[in-house]
């Protein structure tokens, strides 16, 4: 769709719908099905998205994490590279995201939520009480009310994943700078 400028007014040129082809007619409607739903589902569904991704990247380095925590099997005296080659070698590939699914199911309801209650927040302190100006302090209180919130929903999942995370089995044998 061209757009002419004229007078600092935009004006689109219109093309019938007989000249739409299937293709731009099927990416228009999914255009007004973005542009119909309301804010906070396009937040709920772009944080969630985001952050599940994100959390899946980096799921070997928050295994090998949680193992140095947990001080299972001396992993923290044979450092993350050495870990990882571990992992790899009495586990497979699919050892790296043990306990991710969990990690996953917990963080895009995490994430979602975040996006959006933060904003909602906000938006309700500027509403509610006119003389609040956005600043810090009403970007300090939206994100303090929106992190319990979060909290709360998520971390019966946060302690599944920790349980499931530190499975491990017994690398004797296979490591030996593991004993």
């Amino acid at each position: 769709m061209d757009t002419q400028q004229g007078h600092g007014l935009a004006t689109a040129e219109f093309t019938p719908p007989a000249l739409i082809s299937r293709d731009e007619s099927e990416s228009r409607g999914m255009v007004a099905i973005r542009d119909a739903m309301p804010t906070y589902v396009k937040e709920l569904i772009a944080g969630g998205v985001a952050g599940g991704f994100a959390k899946t990247v980096v799921a070997p380095l928050e295994r090998i994490k949680i193992l140095y925590q947990t001080g299972y099997g001396n992993f923290q005296s044979i450092g993350v590279l050495r870990s990882l080659h571990c992992i790899l070698k009495k586990e497979g590939f699919r050892g790296f995201y043990k306990g991710n699914g969990a990690s996953v199911i917990r963080v895009v309801p995490y994430a979602a939520l975040h996006f959006m209650t933060y904003e909602q927040y906000r938006r309700w302190i500027l509403e509610y009480y006119p003389w609040a100006s956005p600043s810090a302090a009403v970007d300090l209180f939206a994100g303090s009310m929106d992190g319990g919130t979060i909290v709360s929903y998520t971390y019966p999942l946060n302690l599944a994943r920790t349980k499931l995370a530190y499975r491990f089995q017994h690398l004797k044998g296979f490591c030996p700078m593991l004993g």
